[in-house]
């Protein structure tokens, strides 16, 4: 991991570690703290923030303790934080206990989060006792993102200057990342152009399956947006086809 860092600081890139399982994650946040507080730090911080991210599932009814605890541990160590900010992966094999109760529940939480973060108004934290962060939203939930990008627009006009990423996998959601790269052209002279981001799988069929297949159950709502598409592109191809021929 060390030489992974040292090759993604000198490409100006960075890496971010995927959530697990709660039996596992425990160790993967200890892990990853110990390469923040080594690696997070100037002169490695560039535009895009820190080089090494953490994976919050905002599922899981333990994470905004987790977060606050990491984020207060930063401050102390004087080191940057990255967050990525995901939905949750692991429904089908994590402790259903550890869970939200409902989907609602779920996207309340991970709405909420967003804003608490954006804000700098997490519970049991005061605005002084936050570290310079960065905030990756990774979802395809469009209300969501629709949600932070007016929240983002918001602190910006306030004079914040927080900014956020948002990024979805390739092959999924990619109308929404559209979307996104829509709103980036049609902004006005500076105003917010969103920062949109596609995740491609790297390796071959068999490394990459396990990952898809967390994808696919994660996302299951996504034979649905992809109708939602088809019918809209379908839409569309027949209004040109109108203007065309003058119909």
């Amino acid at each position: 991991m060390s030489e992974i860092a040292h090759t993604a600081i000198a490409a100006k890139t960075r890496i971010e570690i995927d959530a697990e399982q709660t039996f596992f994650q425990g160790c993967i946040d200890e892990w990853t703290f110990d390469l923040m507080r080594t690696y997070n730090r100037p002169p490695n911080i560039t535009s895009n923030g820190p080089p090494i991210f953490n994976t919050f599932q905002a599922y899981l009814k333990s994470t905004p303790e987790r977060i606050t605890k990491m984020l207060k541990r930063a401050k102390e160590e004087r080191c940057e934080v990255g967050i990525k900010l995901v939905r949750g992966a692991y429904i089908a094999s994590e402790q259903r206990a550890l869970i939200h109760d409902t989907k609602a529940e779920t996207d309340a939480a991970y709405d909420g989060l967003v804003e608490h973060l954006v804000r700098r108004t997490l519970p049991g934290m005061k605005k002084e006792e936050y570290p310079p962060l960065k905030l990756f939203v990774a979802g395809h939930n469009e209300v969501s993102v629709k949600k932070a990008i007016a929240l983002e627009k918001e602190m910006r006009g306030s004079g914040s200057g927080t900014r956020l990423e948002y990024g979805q996998i390739q092959g999924m959601a990619d109308e929404l990342s559209c979307s996104l790269l829509q709103m980036g052209r049609l902004a006005e002279k500076g105003g917010l152009v969103p920062r949109a981001y596609k995740a491609t799988v790297w390796g071959s069929t068999q490394e990459c399956m396990q990952y898809l297949v967390r994808r696919a159950v994660e996302n299951k709502a996504a034979t649905l947006r992809t109708k939602e598409w088809r019918v809209g592109a379908k839409n569309e191809m027949w209004r040109r086809v109108r203007v065309t021929f003058g119909r």
